[in-house]
């Protein structure tokens, strides 16, 4: 299955028992929660979608009942994908893709427990590790054929806020621009 089916699939699959898993995940923790600075791992310089293609052949898989993930100004992901040794290993690393313009997508990552194994320590988010995250994500990263960098909060910050203003789903309205 290809990577395009593969996260169509997924959204879809997420849009249907999305509420479901969210009201399950409230009786332990909070559905949706903001990416953290210390999780920034770097940005690339290509579609999302040749980004996802990367991430597959690393073997990360794509994650369809990951919670909502936000930057800290509301900008809502463009792709949830998580890396395990195994289905059932103990922890499993985990990267939100937020798709700023057509060729650059930030990407945070964090450590944390596996949800196969795991499911209420994951769900209440214990045992996070965004440092560790984000430095595991910047080595896979090193096997990559697309161009990554790390660019300044204040410059994400900015870029997030723009793409929050263009974005009429994230704002709920429809402005020009």
């Amino acid at each position: 299955m290809t990577t395009e089916i593969q996260r169509r699939l997924g959204y879809r699959f997420r849009s249907a028992v999305g509420p479901w898993i969210d009201r399950a995940a409230q009786t332990v923790g909070e559905p949706v929660t903001r990416v953290r600075t210390a999780g920034y791992a770097g940005t690339a310089r290509c579609p999302v979608e040749d980004l996802e293609a990367e991430l597959a052949e690393l073997g990360f898989g794509w994650d369809p009942i990951a919670l909502y993930h936000f930057t800290p100004v509301g900008t809502p992901a463009d792709g949830s994908w998580v890396y395990r040794q195994s289905p059932f290993a103990d922890r499993q690393l985990h990267v939100v893709l937020f798709a700023q313009e057509r060729d650059r997508v930030d990407l945070y990552a964090h450590d944390e427990p596996n949800w196969l194994r795991h499911p209420i320590a994951h769900a209440r988010q214990t045992d996070i590790e965004h440092e560790r995250g984000a430095a595991q994500m910047r080595r896979h990263l090193t096997g990559v054929d697309v161009p990554v960098e790390r660019e300044s909060l204040v410059r994400r910050k900015v870029s997030h806020a723009v793409q929050r203003l263009r974005d009429p789903d994230a704002r709920g309205l429809q402005l020009p621009l």
